[in-house]
């Protein structure tokens, strides 16, 4: 990393890329190559993994595709697809359509991916096979995922399904934002958070914040998960979901020079 301004103020160090705790993932929900590349010059240190949110990976140009998945890697960021657009191939084509993905998800560039299954109903071994897949005859680097975007899943199932994705060679497990988040009022359940945590190794488990598309969700909200989560399990948690504007915000957290109000 370059050298810094105020170099004389004790501003806590974090490990350097590649880091197995302190992941931070991006979701980009379409930015520009450029604006890509201009955020990455000012955060690019502080990005581990960037998601090319949901099917854009399908609807965008495979020139600029391909551009930007080299992008994130001059600056040691591993872009991958959102794992609803595999559940997107799944719903229309069928289980079968999950060799084809991975080929094709490889010949564009991605070397991780994600498999998920928070949008449509995958029997847990077939998620587990489709893990196993992506790893062994692909070379993928692979992100799980477990719970629900659209219904409450019981603790016990969500550390039950991070611990199958692991076993079946998962790298890191998501785990769905929508579950840390009260339906009623938009507040972040912290037993839930609680409770998860207890039940695996954190260094395993990716926490989403809760996206804007929840209902209730506001700024604060994911504002107050960010804050609970680096208080909580120290500045080394793993979080994902930030948007572009807000990497550099939770950095400034995980160092102790944010605002925590």
């Amino acid at each position: 990393m370059e050298n810094r301004a105020f170099r004389g103020m004790k501003i806590p160090s974090r490990p350097s890329k590649p880091r197995e705790t302190g992941i931070t993932m991006m979701i980009d929900w379409g930015l520009g190559v450029q604006r890509q590349k201009d955020l990455l010059d000012i955060a690019g240190a502080f990005i581990d993994i960037g998601k090319i949110a949901v099917g854009l990976s399908g609807i965008i140009s495979e020139r600029v595709l391909r551009e930007k998945i080299a992008t994130y890697a001059k600056y040691q960021v591993d872009g991958f697809i959102g794992g609803q657009f595999l559940e997107y191939a799944i719903h229309h084509h069928g289980m079968d359509i999950g060799k084809v993905y991975f080929e094709e998800a490889k010949r564009v560039g991605f070397k991780i991916i994600e498999v998920s299954d928070n949008n449509l109903d995958i029997h847990s071994e077939d998620k587990f096979n489709l893990i196993r897949m992506a790893k062994g005859e692909f070379g993928f680097r692979v992100l799980g995922e477990v719970g629900s975007k659209r219904e409450m899943t019981s603790t016990k199932a969500m550390i039950q399904g991070i611990k199958g994705c692991l076993s079946a060679g998962a790298w890191k497990v998501f785990v769905e934002g929508a579950e840390f988040t009260s339906k009623e009022d938009g507040t972040l359940l912290k037993n839930v958070v609680q409770e998860v945590a207890e039940g695996v190794e954190v260094k395993d488990i990716i926490f989403e914040l809760p996206g804007r598309w929840i209902s209730n969700v506001h700024g604060c909200t994911i504002h107050d998960m960010e804050v609970f989560l680096v208080e909580y399990f120290g500045p080394e948690v793993n979080i994902a979901n930030l948007a572009p504007d807000e990497v550099l915000e939770l950095e400034t957290l995980r160092k102790g020079v944010g605002v925590k109000l």
